[in-house]
């Protein structure tokens, strides 16, 4: 009876549905040898998760195995900061995600917080908050009377109502008496700027990163990613960008004028076919007319006496 009370007091019964939204993540090299394992959760039912920045660094892709020992993709970095090793990406979706959600409010000190395992462990491992430290906006970190190891960095910590606050961090040592959390509300802030392309963390991994959320920023972003990436890896930025905004004219131009850079007839007809969506989506007709006719014109300079 002490045995069944003991795991009932440690294993709250939101439990066994939040532990479906942590999963395995195996990051690769450039050789796509294995670099490293760890975990991570996600925390919304769109794909998006955390997990820590030491798993990612110099990864070219990743997997997640999720909760029905399912391999999917990590497509999109989100955002990240090494300082902190806290890391936000997207998978690939499998039917529906379930996701933790975060904490309306820090958890307070003296508080008892739910490691919430991963999949192997039958029971959440129970600690208290001893400190809390303000970081940013509504964004915390959280030193905890808890000993962790190196297998539970970056699962979440919960509180009491099945509400995730942080993810754990990894400790100095496994025999440590006290375990720190980066706040869940911080790692869900990051996010890709039209300057994150000179972002040193961001570089150090290979894998693909996200957009900015607002049109405006990533057409910036866009700016410069013209000056700092290869044709091709331009256009998938480009199709990466039309992808998220679809009726930007000025998205199917920047990429008509790449595609002519390339000057020969299967790319020009690709321009060609990206003008006139251009003229289709379009809010201001005669603005993207201007556009598109100072570039015809600029190429035609361009090409002087060759045939186009």
């Amino acid at each position: 009876i002490a045995a069944q009370l003991s795991y009932a007091q440690a294993t709250p019964k939101w439990a066994g549905k939040a532990k479906k939204a942590v999963f395995s993540i195996v990051t690769y090299d450039k050789d796509n040898k294995i670099k490293n394992t760890g975990n991570g959760f996600y925390i919304n039912e769109n794909g998006t998760a955390l997990s820590d920045y030491t798993l990612f660094e110099g990864a070219e892709r990743a997997v997640i195995i999720n909760a029905d020992s399912k391999e999917l993709p990590v497509l999109r970095i989100l955002g990240a900061n090494s300082m902190y090793d806290i890391v936000k990406f997207n998978t690939e979706t499998d039917k529906k995600t379930i996701a933790l959600k975060s904490a309306s409010q820090p958890a307070s000190v003296g508080e008892t917080v739910y490691l919430l395992p991963t999949q192997k462990a039958a029971t959440c491992q129970t600690g208290t908050v001893t400190k809390v430290d303000t970081i940013g906006d509504k964004a915390y970190y959280y030193t905890l009377a808890m000993t962790t190891n190196e297998k539970t960095v970056s699962c979440p910590i919960m509180n009491a109502n099945g509400e995730v606050l942080g993810l754990i961090q990894k400790n100095a040592s496994d025999e440590a008496k006290e375990s720190y959390a980066i706040g869940a509300t911080y790692g869900a802030s990051l996010s890709i700027t039209a300057l994150s392309l000179n972002d040193m963390s961001l570089n150090k991994i290979g894998i693909k990163k996200g957009l900015p959320e607002t049109e405006d920023q990533a057409l910036v972003y866009l700016f410069m990613a013209s000056s700092q990436q290869n044709q091709d890896e331009y256009i998938t930025t480009l199709n990466d960008f039309l992808e998220q905004y679809p009726n930007s004219a000025d998205g199917y131009i920047r990429r008509a004028t790449t595609y002519m850079g390339f000057n020969d007839d299967e790319h020009n007809a690709l321009a060609d076919a990206d003008l006139k969506k251009a003229l289709e989506v379009t809010a201001n007709k005669s603005e993207t007319q201007y556009n598109i006719a100072k570039l015809i014109y600029s190429y035609t300079i361009s090409l002087g006496d060759k045939k186009p």
